[in-house]
């Protein structure tokens, strides 16, 4: 194998890595979605659904319905329209048609009295249609009111001044409306003293300003559609103030608006003082300061998460995205974590809006969706990468079905050396030195492939690791990269595959005019470091150790003991379970560079499936055996030691 593990072919192939560079591509491909301002519409569009899912469930808890009017006793906020009704009441029953004499507006606000404050949502911009003297008639009952509050707009103001009517002691607030970019209202703009918006001026003027908080801008909490406070037409409240001077009891009593706070405003659909909010599409502007205003006195204004938050959640959703998108492999896990990380960002957006704070939940989707993408991309990149590593590296010595699990779990092939137990196969053909000399090399060579071929799927069908090719001997190995439960039945059963493979390969060879020397083998099991072995230029996935060695010096000792298979006791010791095998036990030998004697077995097939098969502890009388099948004369057992060692 050449210079260049799976460990270290490719900076991608560590999950890790994958991890950060996926985190990379998801976090820029969010920044970029936030400079095009994509992200903002989609985090808008959330917004949106949060604020109408809160205000849905918040409607539900307190047992409120379209019909405001039952919990208008409660609310310290309540609104005052100009209507449809208002309007067509006010034409038929004081002659009246649009635009009002502006007196009416000053009847209203004397009634109003007892109230914390009147605010008006209305711009007075323009001398009345009826007259100066109109509008000194509202001017002077607004100020003897003395707690009125008037929109302000300076683009409009006639001749430097914010309103028209010649007042003197009122209060004056902006009422130009913050919208997004979608023409939806979701934040107010407080202002400060010195240009205070139209909320800041009437809780100033309720002696309430410094509830306030110390930012310019603020999210509103809608409470639903329209209406969402408690909301009276400017009708009632004319025909209780004339009803009262003329003597008469009024419907509405003036100190039922103590200490409240009253917008008067416009919600006849022929006046345009509509704007689009998350939760109704035309909802009166009156209703949008109203909603300030009740936020502020519940402390209920939303406030925007800190950047320094914001770009955490981010790289929090982003890191978890690509972490799993590395690290998990089977589809369901996949889709198990993609659900889970979009279901845990839209609720803590959730979360956030019930905690009074705005996130922005299409950034940290963005990013995770982005991260989660490109390290799916990135683990199949890599996932490609690896299965051709690995069928470049082992397709010579692993069988296909090895190779493709390994390549279903690389992580099961642990490079560098680690301690296992295999079993290991030693193979050499008898007489090789005389065969070689009576051969031409190309014949040789031609022998050589065709014999090593036979011996190589026998034991690549039985799915074992072939080691090297020493001249003649085959060196091979069970139990590793993959864990083989079985390792030592599958060496044995390789083994006498090879054996009868070979003995049907005589007539080929014959017909060639090679002939075909017996095959010895050894067969031993114990452990071993596995892994890749080698300089930093070449390197070999091989076995290490004195298991190599001893199934070698088994292979050796067929020659004296006068076998074609000897396999150690620890082998035996695995396979004697297997009914495939019958065993015989031949003795203690001693081998070449041992100083302990090995105890050596002879295994053949089972002759009969149903035939019962020859454990060790039945088989270990010296001289005795069972009749095996074989073409060869059985070889008969020794008592004491043989020594094998050449």
């Amino acid at each position: 194998m050449k210079q260049g593990s799976l460990r270290n072919s490719s900076f991608i192939n560590k999950a890790l890595n994958r991890s950060y560079l996926a985190l990379l591509i998801g976090l820029a491909g969010a920044a970029l979605l936030l400079v095009s301002g994509i992200s903002e519409a989609l985090d808008r569009e959330l917004y949106d659904f949060r604020a109408t899912l809160s205000a849905g469930r918040n409607s539900k808890a307190r047992g409120e319905t379209s019909d405001t009017l039952n919990q208008v006793a409660s609310s310290p906020v309540e609104l005052v329209f100009v209507d449809q009704y208002s309007l067509a009441w006010v034409e038929e029953n004081l002659g009246f048609g649009w635009p009002w004499p502006r007196e009416l507006y000053g009847i209203l606000a004397e009634y109003c009295v007892q109230a914390r404050v009147s605010a008006f949502d209305i711009l007075f911009t323009e001398t009345s249609s009826f007259g100066p003297d109109d509008d000194l008639r509202c001017a002077r009952a607004m100020d003897q009111a003395g707690n009125v509050v008037l929109a302000g707009s300076p683009e409009k103001a006639p001749f430097g001044r914010l309103s028209a009517l010649p007042v003197k002691n009122v209060r004056f607030g902006s009422v130009k409306a913050l919208l997004d970019e979608d023409g939806v209202v979701r934040r107010y703009r407080a202002g400060n003293l010195d240009e205070p918006s139209f909320g800041l001026a009437t809780l100033e003027a309720g002696g309430q300003g410094d509830r306030l908080p110390g930012i310019p801008e603020v999210f509103l909490r809608f409470a639903g559609p329209s209406p969402s406070l408690p909301a009276r037409n400017a009708a009632e409240l004319l025909y209780s103030a004339l009803s009262l001077r003329e003597g008469e009891e009024p419907a509405i009593k003036p100190d039922y608006f103590a200490d409240k706070y009253l917008i008067f405003g416009f919600s006849a659909p022929g006046l345009l003082d509509r704007q689009a909010v998350p939760t109704d599409s035309a909802m009166p502007g009156a209703e949008i300061h109203g909603t300030f205003i009740r936020n502020v006195l519940e402390d209920r204004l939303l406030y925007r998460l800190s950047w320094v938050w914001e770009a955490f959640l981010v790289l929090a959703v982003g890191a978890a995205a690509a972490l799993c998108a590395s690290y998990f492999k089977k589809p369901l896990a996949l889709a198990g974590a993609a659900a889970v990380l979009v279901i845990v960002s839209l609720l803590s957006a959730s979360v956030f809006y019930e905690a009074d704070l705005v996130n922005m939940p299409a950034l940290e989707l963005a990013a995770a969706s982005l991260s989660f993408m490109a390290g799916i991309v990135l683990s199949y990149v890599a996932e490609g990468r690896t299965k051709a590593f690995l069928k470049r590296s082992f397709s010579q010595y692993l069988s296909p079905e090895v190779i493709e699990e390994l390549s279903r779990n690389p992580g099961l092939l642990k490079l560098g050396g680690e301690q296992r137990t295999i079993s290991v196969f030693f193979s050499d053909i008898e007489g090789f030195t005389t065969l070689s000399e009576s051969l031409s090399p190309e014949r040789l060579a031609q022998f050589m492939n065709r014999y090593l071929s036979i011996l190589s799927e026998c034991i690549l069908a039985e799915g074992g690791t072939l080691d090297k090719y020493v001249g003649d001997a085959v060196v091979a190995f069970w139990n590793a990269p993959l864990s083989q439960e079985d390792h030592a039945v599958r060496a044995l059963r390789s083994a006498l595959r090879c054996h009868a493979a070979l003995d049907a390969a005589v007539p080929e060879f014959e017909a060639l005019g090679f002939p075909l020397p017996r095959t010895r083998i050894g067969i031993h099991t114990g452990m071993a470091i596995v892994g890749n072995m080698g300089s930093q230029w070449r390197f070999n996935y091989t076995a290490l150790g004195d298991v190599v060695n001893t199934a070698s010096r088994l292979e050796e000792a067929n020659k004296i003991v006068g076998t074609r298979l000897l396999v150690s006791s620890d082998t035996v010791a695995l396979a004697r379970r297997s009914s495939e095998f019958s065993f015989r036990r031949l003795g203690e030998v001693l081998l070449q560079g041992k100083s302990r004697p090995v105890e050596v077995w002879e295994a053949r097939f089972v002759e009969l499936p149903g035939e019962p098969v020859q454990s060790p502890s039945l088989s270990s009388t010296p001289g005795a055996g069972p009749d095996l099948a074989s073409g060869e004369p059985a070889v008969l057992a020794w008592e004491g030691l043989k020594d094998c060692r050449g």
